[in-house]
């Protein structure tokens, strides 16, 4: 249960008991006049003054602060913390007592833990989970010398974490058989088809310039449309995440599914192509353009690169798979994108109800990806995670849990990505213990078949 921010000062059971003891002797001292008795009353209530003096004593300059260095980290990595004392708490200099403080937690970044108390106290956190966790409460736990008071102090802040989509590593073949190298791209440009209304235009908005109107698609929609700039044909992705909610993806499914977007959003930056990411309505999730700093070592460039990044793994890892629309509508164009990347569960019937071909306007390249839970025939039972001590020691024992289901996953059967058409589709399906790597390689297979 956590505890509501405050101070509470109570004695703890041994000085409850000490307390009875001695008033108990005392009485019975008075009664029936032995000497021994009053003296044994009074060391207790002598224990009990001492320390209610260390008590008071270790409970000055407890002001406690904590702020996040990392704020944002991806699946499996360490968070660094620090927690520490405003000024100079009397408990550091006067050993009257012993101390920890307590954090929180919730599951998705350990759960509760302590650390032992000190004036600084840097300690990291593991992410096991994608999403925005809040860090909770925290409380100093302060007991004296004797053990027989408690002194707890609780403070809340709004503090939290981040847990980013994970970004793998992608082979030279596999980009090469995404199509994502310069020479594919110019390959796989398409001139705009005659009539079209093409990329350009999207539903008129309060403030937007009049003479941005785009008329021809305001004529063909009935309603009034402005023209946007899109990536130039041939170099432009799209890439869609079937996150409907229809197909109630496991959590680790929903996992692999971001992290090889993410993946496929960073190979993509890195050749230099403008992407854009929907989900299943066709709302856009995030968008990147070229990489400043990729046709050299610019410091400016890497830095607005940095940002660009870090905006869209914050997007991917806000995505929800509860999106109750299966389909895209006309405001939604795809417009002169050479390559389409569709990435969704598989239930059964990959993609069902999506109209992947809205989605991917007139790209010549697309390839879907369908991925089901690795282990789903085995039986496993849950075993409970234990509380676990976090602190300046603990950071190598973090951020390796990736590796650890990874390993599990090696030494057992594994069933091999399976290849078909979906339509103009090349279909994947494979599991979450597939690389990215694996799934691209098969793919590639086929169209060298």
């Amino acid at each position: 249960m956590t505890p509501r921010p405050g101070t509470i000062l109570r004695p703890t059971a041994r000085g409850a008991l000490l307390l009875g003891l001695g008033l108990a002797a005392w009485v019975l001292g008075d009664l029936t006049r032995v000497v021994p008795a009053r003296q044994f009353a009074a060391a207790l209530l002598l224990m009990l003054l001492l320390g209610a003096i260390g008590i008071a004593v270790c409970g000055v300059g407890l002001g406690p602060r904590r702020r996040v260095v990392d704020d944002a980290v991806p699946v499996g990595d360490a968070a660094r913390v620090q927690l520490e004392l405003r000024g100079t708490a009397w408990i550091t200099v006067i050993p009257l007592g012993r101390g920890v403080v307590r954090e929180h937690l919730p599951a998705a970044l350990g759960g509760q833990g302590d650390l032992p108390l000190d004036s600084r106290m840097p300690h990291v956190l593991g992410v096991d989970r994608r999403g925005r966790h809040e860090l909770g409460p925290y409380s100093i736990i302060v007991r004296d010398v004797f053990g027989l008071f408690h002194l707890r102090r609780t403070v809340a802040d709004d503090l939290r974490i981040t847990g980013l989509p994970a970004i793998t590593e992608m082979s030279p073949a596999a980009a090469q058989a995404l199509g994502i190298t310069r020479e594919e791209a110019l390959q796989a440009a398409t001139a705009p088809g005659m009539g079209e209304i093409g990329p350009m235009a999207r539903p008129y908005a309060s403030g937007d310039d009049v003479r941005r109107i785009h008329w021809r698609a305001s004529a063909r929609t009935g309603r009034l449309m402005t023209r946007e700039e899109e990536p130039a044909a041939g170099r432009s992705a799209v890439i869609v995440l079937d996150t409907s909610r229809r197909a109630h993806p496991a959590p680790e499914v929903e996992e692999r599914l971001l992290s090889h977007a993410a993946t496929v959003l960073e190979m993509l930056g890195r050749a230099g192509w403008e992407v854009r990411i929907l989900d299943a309505s066709g709302d856009e999730i995030t968008r990147t353009g070229h990489r400043h700093g990729r046709s050299g070592p610019s410091v400016l460039g890497g830095a607005s690169d940095a940002v660009d990044q870090r905006a869209s793994l914050l997007a991917l890892a806000d995505v929800a798979f509860d999106d109750d629309a299966t389909g895209i509508g006309p405001d939604h164009a795809a417009g002169h994108a050479a390559l389409a990347i569709a990435l969704g569960p598989d239930g059964g019937e990959p993609f069902g109800g999506l109209e992947l071909d809205r989605f991917a306007g007139r790209a010549t390249r697309r390839t879907a990806i369908a991925l089901g839970p690795a282990l789903v025939d085995e039986q496993e039972p849950e075993v409970p995670r234990r509380t676990r001590r976090t602190g300046p020691a603990d950071g190598d024992e973090f951020g390796h849990a990736h590796e650890q289901h990874a390993r599990q996953l090696a030494t057992r059967p594994r069933r091999v990505p399976a290849r078909s058409r979906h339509g103009a589709w090349m279909l994947v399906r494979g599991t979450t213990a597939d690389s990215l790597t694996d799934l691209l390689t098969v793919a590639a297979e086929e169209d060298a078949a």
